[in-house]
């Protein structure tokens, strides 16, 4: 670990008294921290092993923030993926990007990358205290919490008391944690911050064509469609040129949030070893859903005062290198 060997028993990261009392208000973490009491282990490595009981209690926590910080982000990305694996048939996993444009191509591209190498991780299983500490061992690992704490604010649905707390206080203890920290440095926040944000920004994207994706889907799905079983075609894609795409994009927040439902009821769950608990991913899809619901109604909103100011709608395809 980067930090210091005499404080390697102790978490690197630090709470105000004011940001654990709305933690402690929140709802859905402590939904989080029900549900991983419940399914990740509290067993301590021989390195990391607590000397004390609030040492133990702060790193369970440290490891159920990072958790619910970065579950999010993975659920959408899980969504992503079998959205696009609808819409194409690939015939392998890294086809799987082909079904995007643009930034959220690059952010799809990017947390796929990143899963596959970082998968015990991105599980949160294992010795809590590893868990934290691995935060600090790359830049992926450092992007993505960064990123996913910018995009907390997206994951509140309007009147909903399950919500997740804004982390932007974690952001603010990460930044910290990398300008004290002997191998980051104090010049290091600024840069990895810039692409955090770029992250935040496909990620956003990456949502808005999920809803794209799942309505062109549900469409080649119907019964007495021409096109090909599972296979979608160009003329299934929605308008997002012309006068359709406005009007969709003026349409009252309800309907919104009507038409992102579609994106679940267009899934196929599938097991795999490292599935996330039942409970967990029914919770974690009414936040994704959530998130979906928000940004369509920011994109809408976007385009209303667009076209009330008799400004074109400009749209961004620039693609994002994985290594930058």
């Amino acid at each position: 670990m980067s930090h210091s060997e005499e404080d390697s028993r102790t978490s690197p990261f630090t709470i105000r008294k004011e940001d654990l009392a709305k933690l402690d208000s929140s709802q859905g973490f402590q939904i989080v921290r029900k549900l991983l009491t419940t399914d990740r282990s509290a067993a301590f490595c021989e390195h990391h092993s607590p000397s004390t009981e609030d040492i133990k209690q702060a790193w369970l926590l440290h490891r159920d923030i990072t958790h619910a910080i970065i579950m999010p982000v993975l659920e959408i990305y899980r969504q992503a993926s079998q959205l696009a694996e609808s819409f194409l048939c690939p015939r392998s996993i890294f086809d799987l990007e082909l079904a995007f444009r643009g930034e959220a191509r690059g952010a799809f591209s990017w947390l796929q990358c990143l899963i596959v190498e970082e998968e015990d991780w991105c599980s949160t299983r294992g010795c809590p205290a590893c868990i934290v500490n691995y935060v600090l061992q790359s830049e992926p690992t450092i992007r993505l919490v960064l990123a996913a704490c910018r995009l907390s604010r997206s994951l509140r649905k309007p009147k909903a008391g399950r919500n997740l707390p804004l982390f932007d206080f974690w952001r603010s203890s990460l930044r910290k944690v990398l300008d004290t920290d002997p191998f980051w440095g104090p010049t290091y926040s600024k840069d990895i911050e810039a692409r955090a944000a770029d992250l935040e920004t496909g990620i956003q994207q990456l949502v808005r064509q999920c809803c794209e994706l799942s309505e062109a889907v549900v469409v080649a799905a119907a019964p007495g469609h021409d096109g090909e079983h599972g296979k979608v075609h160009d003329r299934d894609l929605p308008d997002t040129k012309g006068k359709d795409c406005i009007a969709k994009a003026s349409e009252p927040y309800h309907e919104l949030a009507q038409r992102s439902v579609k994106i679940r009821a267009s899934l196929t769950v599938k097991k795999h070893p490292s599935a996330i608990p039942q409970e967990e991913q029914s919770w974690l899809q009414k936040i994704v859903l959530g998130c979906w619901t928000t940004l369509l109604a920011d994109a809408a909103e976007a385009t209303r005062r667009a076209v009330s100011d008799k400004r074109p709608v400009v749209s961004s395809v620039r693609v994002r290198s994985l290594s930058t």
